[in-house]
């Protein structure tokens, strides 16, 4: 008796796992793929989001790569993936390129990844920013006058 519900118990689990893998084939809406989307916003209080930054999505499992790019919001999405752990790369000229952790993104599902670049600083835009400052124009501007004030006052010899 105990041998026949063993047999029982196992044909009906069986049934219902072949019943649910076949379902889920037939129906066309039923999707196995994962998602990863995102945004890269730039490192500013303001966070703008930055067009055409190049994405590389890559499984750490196979080192299968997908690029996309990012739109006038700042956002890219991939589609169709396996499920599995991914590693994200941003580039974009100018920019600082950024590497994410691990992701894992489950069959079927989806996930959502926020980036944020800096931009790079160039000599130009470093002595502009940095440097070259109204405090510092200013300082020259009083020195130079100070000197000028100095120098009149001596008699020559």
């Amino acid at each position: 008796m105990t041998r026949l519900n063993l047999l029982m118990m196992f044909v009906m689990c069986m049934s219902s796992y072949f019943c649910i893998s076949s379902a889920n084939e037939l129906d066309p809406d039923y999707d196995v793929s994962a998602t990863i989307r995102g945004e890269i916003v730039d490192t500013t209080p303001e966070q703008n989001p930055i067009e055409g930054v190049t994405v590389k999505i890559v499984n750490s499992a196979d080192g299968q790569e997908y690029i996309v790019t990012t739109d006038k919001d700042g956002v890219y999405e991939k589609k169709g993936l396996h499920g599995g752990r991914y590693i994200i790369y941003a580039h974009k000229k100018g920019y600082g390129d950024r590497i994410s952790k691990s992701k894992v993104v489950a069959y079927g599902g989806e996930m959502f990844d926020r980036i944020k670049m800096r931009k790079k600083d160039n000599i130009l835009t470093l002595f502009m920013g940095q440097v070259f400052t109204w405090q510092l124009v200013v300082g020259f501007a009083l020195g130079f006058l100070v000197a000028l004030i100095m120098g009149s006052g001596r008699s020559r010899v």
